[in-house]
Formats: structure tokens, sequence, C-alpha cells
């Protein structure tokens, strides 16, 4: 986290003020990630909107944005034992706070997701010849809804997950008239990263969500999406993420109807010839 601070205040003018609100930043990173503008302000000796100018400076609209991105980096630097230890708080109810946390991820969800983006990434999925959603471990939850949900609407959309060897046999098809959607959200799987740089090294367009601007997946990527992905356990919230694929995929089926409740339907039909569901009660 230091090297980015450092990365960002490389070339910009700081005033001795805000100088000193970095080194906080830099010395006491929880503090920096949980803490208000205030306490910050406080702990550099200095003022609110010193604190928030700083965060400008540096290249965000205010605090709230900086901080975001902030504690995003801090607790992708911690392991699953410490970020359990954050949250090991005297909390009377677990469940209540988790709950809780997604609601204030969702609220911020609602207020930072560019629809264009969203609109952009439909089209995308759309266009391609096939699009490979690239996600392992929890982080392929979301992918599974916008596999699921694409190919009702009738697109070619295939989720690749935990088998590592399935990846490289399908990465090593693509072509530039393909799309890969890279998920990935706090730790970085190493087979994700690699898939795609190389579908970045064969033209492939990319697009991602993230919960940091700054991921390692997101760098090759045309479209970016950034969730929330805060939580009250030692597992980060997906709630953002399923939020943002199903967004896609409400935007991907509107955009031939035709198509779409004709892939809809024959679905429909085959799910009740293959008696794949339960019937329904007619009462």
């Amino acid at each position: 986290m230091t090297e980015w601070l450092d990365s960002r205040a490389q070339g910009r003018k700081l005033a001795a003020r805000q100088i000193q609100v970095i080194g906080i930043l830099r010395s006491q990173p929880r503090l920096a990630s949980y803490g208000s503008v205030s306490d910050i302000a406080a702990a550099a000796s200095s003022n609110a909107s010193t604190v928030t100018r700083t965060a400008q400076t540096l290249g965000f609209k205010g605090w709230a944005d900086f901080q975001f991105e902030l504690r995003s980096r801090f607790l992708a630097s911690l392991s699953a034992v410490e970020v359990a230890a954050e949250h090991n708080g005297h909390i009377s109810s677990p469940a209540q706070t988790a709950i809780t946390t997604d609601r204030t991820n969702l609220a911020h969800l609602e207020r930072t997701l560019d629809m264009d983006t969203v609109h952009s990434i439909a089209q995308a999925i759309a266009g391609a010849r096939q699009t490979l959603i690239i996600a392992a471990g929890s982080y392929a939850i979301p992918g599974k809804a916008l596999e699921h949900n694409a190919i009702i609407a009738g697109y070619n959309v295939r989720l690749l997950d935990a088998d590592v060897a399935a990846l490289t046999n399908a990465v090593a098809r693509l072509t530039p008239h393909d799309l890969v959607i890279a998920i990935s959200l706090w730790r970085v799987y190493d087979s994700t990263l690699r898939a795609v740089e190389f579908a970045h090294n064969v033209g492939t367009p990319i697009a991602s969500i993230t919960d940091s601007a700054g991921s390692p997946v997101a760098a090759h990527a045309a479209h970016r999406i950034v969730v929330p992905t805060e939580s009250a356990g030692f597992f980060p919230s997906l709630t953002g993420a399923v939020s943002a694929a199903q967004a896609i995929t409400v935007e991907l089926a509107t955009l031939d109807r035709d198509k779409s409740n004709q892939n809809i339907a024959a679905s429909e039909r085959a799910w009740d010839q293959l008696r794949i569901m339960h019937p329904r009660s007619s009462s």
C-alpha cells in the first residue's frame, strides 16, 4: 500500500500539511482505511479540509472515493486470519452486521456504478463470437449467475472456474472476436491473472469486475466495474459483484428483446420436456 501511495503522490505538488496527511496514511493503514476524515486530521495535526484536498490531489473526487480504494488495498494485503481479526470486535449480532454491511455495499455500488459501462459490456457480449468468464473460488459465484442467465437469453457465454486445464485449453483458442470477463476480488488468483494476460496478448477484448481500480486483473480491461466487497467476516462480500453481474444480464436481455424472448421460451420448453423443474402449483 505504501508503494501505491508513493506512486499516486509522485509528480504532484503537495503542501506541507498534505505531506503530513500522507505520512499518517502510510504509517497507520488501519486508521486510514476505517477512520473518518476527522480521525485522520487529528492524527496528522491538521484539519478535515486538508485531508479532503489531499485525496483530491491524489486523483480522487474526495475522501470517500479515496478511502474505498485504500481499504480494498489494505484488506488485500491481509491473510484470511488477519481479515477475521479486523472484524473481531464486540458485535452483538454478526448476522445482522453482515446484512447491514451488504446494504451499505449496495448503496455504494448504486452511487458509483457507471451504467454506460454496464451497457458497453452487454454490447460486447452480444457482439462476441464467444464470451469466457474467468473467475476462481467463490468469485465464480457472480460468474455463474451471469453465465446461466446469458445462455438462457441466447448468448454464447461460458464460465471457467476450478479446472485449470479447461481454462488453459479454452484461452488457447481465444481470438480478437471473443470477449473475456475477469472477476477477481480481494486476493488475486494467479491462474486468473495469467489467463487475462494471455487474452490481452492475442488481442481479445477484456472486461473486469474487481474490488480495486488498481487490480492487476483490470490492467488491460477496456471496461471496468469496481464493486465494494467489505464484509463482516473473513471473506469478501459477493453482493456487489452479483448485483453487477445481474445488471449486465438484464441489460443484455434488452438489447434484442425478440431474440431473448425466443431463447427464454425455448429454454422453458426444454425444462418442461426434460422435467427439470418441479411442477408449479395451479392453485
